[in-house]
């Protein structure tokens, strides 16, 4: 039995739709259907029900599901640990990352690490919520992680490296939108956007916490599943919104940024990897990713 022929398997059981894993795969259709008549014949049992319109698995498919995702599992982590136990310079090393200020912080260092350590191979993940990062780290699904959580978790450890200042952002056609500085006390009667609760995101909790130190609880009109979405539904004009100035992006010019003279507020990004697993290859990105970004207090 091959691996390949395994994660066929998966790719289909999970798209239930040839075509899709084919694409997925970066295979022919034809080609995924061969890779699944030879596991069968190898097994010797149907894994795809062929008398169903539709494509579904067989009773044998179902029960050889959980244990193919644990086998590949397995196999992609005796692959890391025979990369990783040799030179520093090379190795797979598993990133993760939330949020708009760590996707910066991720393509930095993956340009870094390609241009001096190209055996290195960082595999990058994107995680809707800081949380999520945090528990792919426990979990050891990942190495190292960028998010905006700080939290102690055993055998995880954290270092500071971007903490940016809260300010309020409004529609640039807002009434105090040439003002320099406002406080968020002003706004307590004020319609506000901010991230969807289910997001994750450690903005929402920044935002609410900052109007809080104001006096008020923001009176949320609306709610979006992202930073951008959230800035876009600012610039129209439905409410303001609490965030660095950098989550402003491409609609800066119907955006305005107000410091704030009443609340002082940061939003805090962190890289976290695990201290309990270390291995040569890990070292040298968690040394690249101090010199390309320092902690702020090293300044």
């Amino acid at each position: 039995m091959e691996l390949r022929w395994m994660r066929t398997f998966v790719a289909v059981a999970a798209e239930l739709n040839y075509g899709r894993a084919a694409q997925r795969l970066h295979l022919t259709q034809p080609a995924v259907s061969q890779q699944i008549r030879q596991l069968e014949r190898d097994i010797g049992v149907e894994l795809i029900d062929r008398s169903a319109r539709a494509v579904r698995l067989t009773a044998s498919g179902e029960g050889f599901l959980p244990l193919c995702h644990e086998t590949l599992d397995m196999a992609d982590r005796a692959m890391r640990a025979a990369l990783n136990a040799g030179s520093v310079d090379r190795g797979l090393v598993r990133v993760g990352f939330a949020g708009a200020l760590s996707t910066a912080a991720v393509a930095s260092l993956a340009r870094t690490v390609r241009e001096k350590h190209p055996g290195i191979e960082l595999r990058i993940t994107a995680s809707h919520s800081s949380a999520g990062i945090m528990d792919l780290l426990q979990a050891d699904g990942l190495d190292i992680g960028f998010t905006g959580m700080q939290r102690s978790v055993p055998g995880i450890s954290t270092r500071l490296i971007g903490s940016d200042r809260m300010g309020l952002v409004v529609a640039s056609d807002h009434p105090l939108a040439g003002e320099k500085k406002v406080a968020l006390a002003r706004f307590a009667e004020e319609p506000f956007v901010l991230t969807d609760l289910h997001a994750g995101l450690q903005l929402r909790e920044e935002a609410i916490e900052a109007c809080v130190d104001a006096g008020f609880r923001p009176r949320v009109v609306q709610e979006a599943p992202d930073t951008l979405t959230v800035m876009a539904l600012v610039a129209a004009g439905i409410g303001a919104t609490v965030a660095p100035t950098r989550f402003t992006g491409e609609a800066s010019g119907a955006l305005s940024f107000l410091e704030l003279t009443d609340v002082d507020r940061r939003l805090n990004t962190v890289v976290a990897w695990r201290s309990t697993q270390a291995f040569g290859a890990l070292g040298r990105v968690l040394e690249i990713a101090e010199n390309i970004m320092p902690s702020p207090h090293s300044h």
